[in-house]
């Protein structure tokens, strides 16, 4: 709170409050600056092809710095996920899903991610969802439902960002529901009164990601949060060529 020193006149007082409170607002917008721009559009396609190695970890250019990126989730659910950046160079940097949400997501109680080509442009795409936690009979639904098409940054920004139509999702994982060439995204969903169901957002070349069906919906066993430890068993392996191998994916 300003101050108003003696001898000043109220006039003064305004001035000196209204310049505090420009001040606070600069201070916000250098914060939002803090996290940086998203990258460039493309002019070419991706220098690094896109693969799979054998322990699940998705390689990338997913920020189109022509350096291969990890993308890890050992969760299976987005609660884990992680992407190295410039994976094996001298600035090689690891970012936790947190760090990839944003700054309006990083103050939820809750994030998750998935990563995937889900609109077959040859660029990784970033899903996030966050929110507050279930704390009683009616969903809540999440505050941040995003797929930000690639390529995006070690922020988790991009230029695209389609808002999603997502209930009360908490986890999510990249699926393979219609066996077409286009990720899908699984969806654990609270419905209320205790009970989850499994829902499914399909990969589509104009959005992204389609709006639901219900035609892939799956009722959860008994009530309560408890996700399968496996919400997909398909994962990232139809979409994705094993590293150093020539196998063409499904």
């Amino acid at each position: 709170m300003a101050e108003r020193v003696q001898g000043d006149s109220p006039g003064s007082g305004r001035l000196i409050r209204a310049a505090a409170v420009l001040a606070g607002l600069l201070l916000v917008a250098g914060g939002e600056d803090s996290l940086g721009k998203p990258p460039p559009r493309p002019a070419a396609p991706s220098a690094v092809t896109a693969c799979l190695e054998r322990s699940g970890e998705l390689v990338a250019d997913v920020n189109d710095d022509g350096h291969p990126d990890r993308v890890t989730d050992p969760s299976r659910r987005g609660a884990r996920l992680s992407i190295v950046f410039g994976a094996g160079s001298a600035h090689e940097t690891k970012v936790p899903v947190w760090g990839l949400a944003d700054r309006t997501a990083r103050r939820q109680e809750y994030v998750r991610a998935a990563v995937a080509d889900f609109d077959r442009d040859g660029w990784s795409d970033l899903v996030v969802v966050a929110g507050e936690e279930q704390a009683g009979d009616d969903p809540v639904p999440p505050r941040v439902a995003e797929l930000r098409l690639g390529p995006f940054s070690d922020t988790g920004r991009a230029r695209r960002i389609v808002q999603l139509d997502l209930e009360a999702t908490k986890d999510i994982a990249v699926a393979d529901y219609n066996h077409d060439r286009y990720p899908d995204l699984a969806a654990y969903t609270y419905t209320g009164d205790g009970t989850y169901v499994t829902q499914a957002r399909l990969g589509d070349p104009r959005t992204g990601l389609a709006s639901d069906t219900g035609t892939y919906t799956t009722d959860a066993a008994g009530t309560g949060y408890d996700p399968p430890a496996d919400l997909s068993p398909s994962g990232l392996a139809p979409f994705y060529p094993g590293c150093g191998t020539h196998r063409t994916p499904g």
